[in-house]
């Protein structure tokens, strides 16, 4: 008889979340000597705030995992809370690209935002993560 370990959606969301952004961070890291800024938009409150901690747990995990920092760039984190309202979309990630500059972005778990988001990420070039929605334009489908 064998044993299998159960893993339960939380523990996938936190692992899903650290693989896709180790996946994306070998480009990035290799581009500047400065501190890395990762924007965080994710849902902090309502329905959707347990996945939205469970993926930046995820994140910093993965983080700490690879030594608190990535090819010796030390990481900046900006969060800020999507409240999982997609007519905010839009105004939020352009604060995140345009205002703080950031090198990449982690987020969201509603659909709706990523759809706003993945329009900004897009035309700015900026790379996006979208570790949760189901959103399949943000997928590159």
């Amino acid at each position: 008889m064998s044993t299998k370990s159960k893993v339960d959606r939380r523990d996938f969301l936190k692992v899903g979340a650290a693989a896709a952004g180790l996946a994306g961070f070998p480009a990035i890291v290799t581009a500047q000597s400065a501190k890395l800024k990762v924007g965080m938009m994710l849902p902090y409150t309502g329905t959707y705030a347990p996945l939205g901690i469970a993926i930046e747990n995820g994140f910093r995990l993965a983080l700490q995992e690879a030594g608190g920092n990535f090819a010796g760039r030390e990481i900046e984190f900006i969060k800020v809370d999507d409240e999982s309202e997609p007519p905010k979309a839009t105004d939020n990630i352009n604060k995140l690209v345009t205002r703080d500059k950031v090198d990449m972005v982690l987020g969201t778990v509603h659909s709706g935002v990523a759809a706003g988001m993945v329009r900004v990420t897009r035309e700015s070039g900026t790379l996006h993560i979208i570790p949760n929605a189901g959103f399949a334009p943000g997928a590159g489908a």
